[in-house]
């Protein structure tokens, strides 16, 4: 079950769109159809998202050259060979919860917080546009898991 407070106080609220967030602002003269599809299209930039894809020529385009000269070799391996895994359009998951999973926790053990590297991973998250609906209620998201349907318009108190 999801909570739709941030969802209910989207829509109700006389800011249109939400601060931080871009897209078209939903009005009274809106129909139901018209204000979802708009507060669909709502994004939020700025904020390192709780997940992103991203590709592997992003990562390692992020990475200093000092800083990765300094790694061992078969960090540099690894490095290389994660940036270069084959897939659907080389896709790597990140974002800050993902510090557990490969792309970040390899980040993360090889480049200390105060490297370059970093602040070029962070300024890429940041740089990421994630939908309002999936970014999280602590970064001005609805928190949700999908798009906002007529169904959780109902589920979240007969919104119109």
């Amino acid at each position: 079950m999801s909570d739709y407070a941030a969802l209910i106080a989207a829509w109700n609220s006389t800011i249109q769109p939400p601060a931080g967030v871009t897209g078209t602002g939903l009005s009274t003269s809106m129909t139901t159809a018209q204000k979802l599809a708009a507060l669909d299209s709502w994004t939020i930039t700025g904020v390192i998202p709780t997940t992103i894809m991203t590709s592997g020529a992003a990562i390692v385009n992020c990475i200093e050259w000092s800083e990765f000269n300094a790694l061992t070799a078969a960090q540099q391996t690894n490095i290389l060979q994660l940036c270069a895994i084959a897939g659907s359009a080389d896709v790597l998951l990140a974002g800050s919860t993902n510090a557990a999973l490969l792309t970040d926790g390899m980040v993360v053990a090889y480049f200390s917080s105060t490297t370059i590297t970093r602040a070029n991973m962070i300024a890429l998250a940041q740089a990421s546009v994630t939908p309002w609906w999936r970014a999280s209620t602590a970064n001005g998201g609805g928190g949700l898991s999908s798009p906002v349907s007529g169904s959780d318009l109902v589920a979240a108190g007969g919104l119109t």
